[in-house]
């Protein structure tokens, strides 16, 4: 599938006049990880040293959270905020991008998509990190399975966050975009 018909499928099940930051409040406020990206997004000044240290692993500390599914949620949220203040420093920061990167592709290799979350959060990075082998794009296309598959696909949330991953994929087709597919 080509980026433009992703962005229409995307736009047509995601929410309508979807805001530039997510609905859920408890994303925009709190020291957790996932929340201090999220108030990064809103032009906060935070903290993110420790989110961006180059280890090559997910974001967050999967032992910092009770069940293994609120930790997915948690970090596929956090790498899809991480992704759009990547795209917003542009070339200014590449450790932004190249952080994005590790993350993606540990959980292309650790994270099963089906049993981690129903909210299609970072499908967009997973589909603009296709190195071509197609693990990317089936990673992305599972989510929006999961999400589809469930009550998640008519809660306001997760319709945020097609329209959001809609919105990232039209930026990055266009002009000046971020050269998401050279490696780091």
């Amino acid at each position: 599938m080509k980026t433009a018909d992703w962005i229409r499928m995307l736009s047509a099940l995601g929410e309508p006049n979807a805001g530039n930051l997510p609905p859920d409040p408890t994303l925009l406020r709190g020291d957790r990880g996932e929340q201090r990206l999220w108030r990064a997004c809103m032009g906060e000044a935070v903290g993110l040293d420790d989110l961006l240290a180059d280890r090559g692993g997910p974001l967050l500390a999967p032992d910092a959270y009770l069940a293994i599914e609120v930790w997915a949620e948690c970090e596929l949220s956090a790498l899809h905020a991480l992704f759009r203040l990547a795209r917003e420093a542009g070339a200014g920061r590449p450790d932004l991008l190249r952080r994005a990167r590790q993350a993606a592709a540990w959980h292309l290799e650790h994270t099963q998509p089906d049993n981690s979350t129903n909210r299609p959060w970072a499908l967009h990075a997973f589909l603009l990190l296709d190195s071509g082998s197609g693990e990317g794009r089936l990673y992305a296309e599972t989510l929006l399975h999961n999400m589809a598959a469930t009550e998640a696909r008519s809660e306001p949330l997760s319709r945020w966050i097609l329209s959001d991953a809609a919105r990232e994929l039209l930026i990055a087709d266009g002009p000046g975009a971020i050269p998401y597919h050279s490696r780091p």
